[in-house]
């Protein structure tokens, strides 16, 4: 499944798709990220030049953990900080409960020192500024930052009490967002 990151840009950014193919990705990524610098691009992945010239050819595509960071990276991409920002002011009018976010059952989040909470499915409705927080989120720990307040936020109102945003694990692919 595609990284959470990427997953909040689609939905956050509807008409914002990154590329799917690695080599489009590989170029764009180049061309907006990094000003064109292949070195740049090179050094912030950990790989020789050579490496993301190939990428971008198309004679090599990246793997495991490169092939992560170039699909977020390529996400990341496809908004400017200027219409991240445009589109985080416009959450914050926007009611709240506008975004909701699942958190899946068993096994997909823990809390630390409570086993109450760890059986359910959590359906979230984000504050205003919650939701704009993940329309300026840059990354997947953005994302699960902006979550594990939300989900803090929720047990906090119940009947547990002093929870953290950082009390919180959750699996990314047991989260959906509406």
């Amino acid at each position: 499944m595609a990284g959470l990151f990427r997953r909040i840009v689609g939905k956050v950014f509807p008409s914002r798709q990154a590329p799917a193919r690695a080599t489009t990705q590989a170029s764009h990524v180049r061309e907006k990220q990094y000003g064109g610098s292949t070195k740049e691009m090179a050094r912030a992945f950990g790989v020789t030049e050579r490496t993301v010239q190939r990428w971008i050819k198309g004679t090599r595509t990246p793997k495991g953990e490169d092939a992560k960071k170039l699909e977020t990276a390529a996400a990341a991409a496809q908004v400017t900080d200027r219409g991240r920002e445009r589109r985080a002011k416009q959450m914050e009018k926007e009611p709240a409960g506008t975004i909701r976010v699942r958190v899946d059952r068993a096994g997909t989040f823990s809390v630390r020192g409570s086993d109450a909470v760890r059986t359910r499915t959590v359906d979230l409705d984000l504050k205003p500024d919650q939701a704009a927080a993940l329309a300026r989120a840059t990354d997947d720990a953005g994302v699960r930052d902006v979550i594990g307040d939300a989900l803090a936020d929720y047990f906090n109102g119940g009947a547990y009490g002093g929870f953290r945003a950082s009390d919180f694990d959750f699996d990314a692919d047991g989260v959906d967002l509406s």
